[in-house]
């Protein structure tokens, strides 16, 4: 059922998609190598007919190593005008490549992207939300590297750069990349990420669309996500023993849910790439065809 017709008028809200391959992810963080057949492109695919399906545009945070094997997915992605962001070149943390490694990272993964899209690739989002404050060299580097908007900041890291857990709003870091912080919720007087993906696979829909009712009516959007095997799982991560890993298959318990979250929420708000859900806060820029985004500096 296409629900294209269907949505209320009013306020963006970012939609975001980390195009891993789950298989990969597990090896690069596990150090470990298996024979693994990639199912990323499946998923991709099989995602992108869902959100034709719901006339839904997104920011698709893609790896260096799925543009590597897969060009013609990430040209796909960009012909059915989704926003082609950075998510890294090898899905690893900041931390565990430590400054040098992390510059050639960010810097092999714009230019693969860009080189197939022939479009400037000025978003990141890192793997793992693994920029953290014990690693905020980062954002020098994305700024260095020409990177100018991130969506990597979670509650930890808003508070180690002096600003409230709580506060939402995109701000620019020194005067160069604007921060758009992850979506969070208060519980116990502690801010949360509540943005999707795992953080809310177990929490029931009519709860998440109630809060983020009452962030757009606060003039605030929010940005939801998911992985494309979490709404589309295909090969052995439909199954229930999933790639040699207790861990994930305790994790893939939920995958294929987000097919019905992303229609319920289709439904009730508008979506749209990260660019478009903050254009609100659009400010001058040094490029005149990529605005920043702010609110405040630090």
């Amino acid at each position: 059922m296409t629900l294209k017709n269907q949505v209320p008028s009013g306020i963006t809200n970012a939609l975001c998609f980390d195009i891993d391959d789950l298989a990969y992810s597990l090896d690069m963080k596990n150090g470990t190598s298996h024979l693994s057949e990639y199912l990323v492109e499946k998923e991709t695919y099989t995602l992108l007919g869902l959100l034709d399906d719901l006339g839904l545009k997104a920011t698709m945070f893609i790896p260096g190593y799925v543009a590597e094997h897969f060009p013609g997915l990430v040209g796909a992605i960009a012909a059915a005008n989704h926003e082609v962001g950075s998510h890294g070149y090898r899905h690893i943390i900041a931390e565990r490549l430590q400054r040098k490694d992390f510059r050639n990272d960010i810097t092999m993964s714009k230019k693969k992207l860009e080189d197939i899209t022939s479009k400037e690739v000025c978003t990141y989002r890192s793997p793992s939300w693994g920029i953290t404050a014990r690693t905020p060299w980062a954002y020098d580097e994305l700024i260095d590297a020409g990177y100018r908007i991130d969506n990597t900041a979670q509650p930890g890291l808003l508070k180690y750069l002096g600003r409230s857990p709580t506060d939402m709003t995109p701000f620019i870091y020194k005067e160069l990349l604007t921060v758009i912080p992850v979506t969070s919720f208060v519980f116990f007087g502690n801010a949360i990420p509540f943005n999707g993906g795992l953080f809310c696979a177990y929490i029931p829909i009519h709860l998440q669309i109630g809060y983020f009712k009452s962030l757009n009516k606060k003039g605030l959007p929010f940005n939801y996500f998911c992985h494309p095997y979490e709404a589309s799982p295909e090969g052995v991560n439909r199954n229930i023993w999933k790639c040699h890993s207790l861990a994930a298959t305790l994790y893939g318990m939920y995958f294929g849910r987000y097919r019905r979250y992303l229609a319920e929420l289709a439904s009730r708000f508008r979506f749209g790439p990260l660019k478009e859900a903050y254009g609100s806060f659009a400010g001058p820029s040094e490029n005149e065809h990529e605005p920043c985004l702010y609110s405040a500096s630090i």
